[in-house]
């Protein structure tokens, strides 16, 4: 009975320092707490090291899971973290090329502009494309990978996957979102992609 009133009071996504103070305990009580959750199954994390550990509390034992989009996103994002909203669970192989595709299909302006980091960590172009053109967004990638190499290192995009000429198809990253910077303006035209970002949008996802 205590233990499930203790995980009533935690339940849903902590870090250590709203864990204490709803537990009403010192950081040091609730780390070793967690702890033992996490070995009894009622707690997973994400982060760590650098990144910020954000404890996820549940009131029934956890099963393991892979890292999916949530995971990927933050793992590679060094400033800005993202709160899941939704448990996105992956099976099998899931790296930087899945996560890339499926955050632009969240329509979410914050979760695509932490995507554009993962540009740096792509190293299979060819999976891209087809996961790109399974999903019907291989427009969205190539205006997003434009957009990231202003900004970060990236491993360049394999020739051939360059357009040749203009996309007839009209594209939204967000639902009828224009592009209001003028740097973009050439990217918006090649690929025929609105771009919802300004330069100070992507400076806060910098070192």
């Amino acid at each position: 009975m205590e233990r499930e009133l203790t995980l009533k009071k935690i339940e849903g996504l902590q870090t250590i320092e709203t864990a204490a103070r709803s537990l009403n305990m010192s950081k040091q009580t609730t780390l070793n707490l967690l702890s033992k959750l996490k070995k009894e199954g009622y707690v997973t994390t994400t982060g760590g090291g650098r990144q910020k550990r954000i404890y996820k509390i549940s009131l029934k034992k956890q099963r393991s899971r892979d890292p999916g989009m949530f995971d990927i996103l933050n793992k590679y994002s060094p400033k800005m973290k993202l709160a899941p909203w939704f448990d996105h669970q992956v099976h099998g192989k899931y790296g930087p090329e899945e996560a890339l595709i499926d955050a632009i299909k969240t329509k979410s302006f914050r979760v695509i502009l932490v995507s554009l980091r993962l540009f740096s960590h792509i190293r299979d172009w060819k999976k891209v494309y087809r996961l790109a053109k399974e999903n019907d967004c291989w427009q969205q990638v190539g205006a997003l990978y434009e957009v990231a190499r202003k900004y970060f290192r990236v491993k360049s995009m394999i020739e051939r996957y360059i357009p040749k000429k203009k996309f007839k198809k009209k594209i939204f990253l967000l639902e009828r979102y224009k592009t209001k910077e003028k740097d973009f303006y050439s990217i918006e035209k090649k690929w025929n992609v609105t771009i919802p970002f300004r330069k100070g949008d992507l400076l806060k996802t910098e070192l």
